[in-house]
């Protein structure tokens, strides 16, 4: 298995999402007028972290199993 995931995002990978999800708010509701243009990408947003967070969480369990098959392996 490779390395662990991390388990937080980088402040530059939450700066981007956050300036990126401003720009998109401040279009939807500045030029469009349509608050809609809004949550749908904030929920698209949160659906692929918590996607991740998932996927990170499934490997903590798959590196423990593995980790446990190794000692038993070693006795």
């Amino acid at each position: 298995m490779s390395e662990w995931s991390p388990p937080t995002l980088s402040r530059g990978q939450l700066a981007g999402i956050i300036v990126a999800l401003l720009a998109v708010s401040a279009y939807s509701l500045v030029i469009v007028q349509q608050l809609l243009l809004v949550v749908v990408p904030a929920a698209a947003l949160l659906a692929v972290y918590l996607t991740w967070r998932f996927i990170v969480a499934v490997e903590a369990i798959a590196d423990a199993l593995q980790r446990i098959a190794d000692h038993k392996t070693e006795e």
